[in-house]
């Protein structure tokens, strides 16, 4: 890692004085911001601490077994109350937010992050906009989890095996199970090490991949009807609706992986799946939109037209309007990418 012995030291001096962190993420946890938190909760505590996790979004279901003896909470009105007696920073001296590009990602938890207190960020992706009193930035890495890793040994910290658990965690589903173009010989070397200190891969496995509920084999079914295809069958589509959702009584934040069915299709080049986001939003008819690319087409300049941002091969949004309208036009402007491309022309010819 490229980070300079002068950031990683005032890195360590805001921990070092902080007695009470706020660790947090973006908005729809996903593995890689969930292992990143919990490895730098694990490490404060070791320290003597009283780190607090603290995201706007509910716990997946299926890492819900990395968060055991772990004071994490949902950011909602009780939180809020409860926290808030301690004043304006909510009792916290630092606020360390991993894998988040924007500080407006954090969502509510933002409150807590702009009452003035010490705010460290650490982050991978493409499309940020850097901020924090610490800002560490490695567009290279495969995920926020190996960022940490790395500040973790620059530092001394000792990889203990529930922080070993949780990096493993964050790097093995960022990287796509290792398939993903971000894998590299130094995120292997990093899993492997983790391997080493404690992370076990069968049982992570196994919590991450062979725990299916019957509604979430239902909900698969439901959106496999969606798929659509399109430009000579190089970009599927595929929908998640609320109704679908209260029908296999699955939440929308234990669906993250569905986005990767599409693109896995034989012969398609980019994959689009477009889900209805939750009831509690003001807005009913706002629809996430996430983009998967194989190869040739950039999908994090797509997102980037539409507000969002991501990855290369991996970028999403948020648009309104009726799911079928949106699919529409996000579909047009795909389209109009492999044209400029000269991709689509030149297969679509031999």
């Amino acid at each position: 890692m490229n980070t300079d012995a002068d950031t990683i030291k005032r890195l360590r001096g805001l921990i070092d004085s902080s007695k009470r962190p706020l660790i947090t993420a973006h908005i729809r946890l996903d593995g890689d911001a969930l292992g990143s938190e919990l490895a730098f909760y694990h490490a404060l505590k070791a320290m003597g601490k009283e780190p607090c996790i603290v995201n706007d979004s509910s716990m997946p279901r299926v890492y819900k077994f990395l968060v055991r003896d772990v004071d994490a909470r949902c950011w909602n009105a009780d939180t809020k109350a409860s926290l808030s007696a301690s004043g304006e920073s909510c009792g916290f001296d630092l606020a360390i937010v991993v894998d988040t590009p924007t500080a407006e990602r954090v969502g509510g938890v933002g409150e807590i992050i702009s009452s003035g207190i010490p705010v460290v960020s650490i982050d991978h992706h493409v499309c940020g906009d850097p901020f924090g009193d610490v800002s560490i930035v490695d567009v290279e890495r495969c995920s926020s989890g190996e960022i940490v890793f790395d500040l973790f040994r620059s530092m001394g910290i000792e990889i203990t095996p529930r922080i070993a658990e949780a990096l493993y965690v964050a790097i093995l589903t960022d990287t796509g199970r290792f398939m993903h173009r971000n894998t590299n010989s130094d995120t292997l070397r990093a899993a492997a090490y983790l391997i080493d200190h404690g992370a076990d891969p069968t049982d992570i496995g196994q919590h991450l991949y062979k725990t299916n509920t019957y509604g979430y084999i239902q909900l698969r079914s439901l959106a496999a009807k969606t798929l659509s295809f399109h430009s000579d069958k190089k970009i599927a589509c595929m929908w998640l609706t609320r109704d679908m959702m209260r029908e296999a009584r699955t939440p929308p934040i234990d669906t993250q992986d569905f986005a990767d069915v599409p693109s896995s299709i034989e012969g398609v080049e980019v994959g689009v799946l477009l889900r209805e986001l939750g009831e509690k939003n003001k807005n009913k008819n706002k629809v996430k939109v996430s983009l998967r690319s194989r190869d040739g087409i950039d999908v994090n300049k797509i997102a980037n037209d539409f507000g969002g941002g991501g990855h290369k091969r991996a970028a999403g949004f948020e648009l309104e309007g009726p799911i079928q309208e949106v699919q529409d036009r996000v579909v047009e402007v795909i389209a109009k990418a492999f044209e400029s491309s000269g991709k689509f022309e030149e297969e679509v010819l031999t």
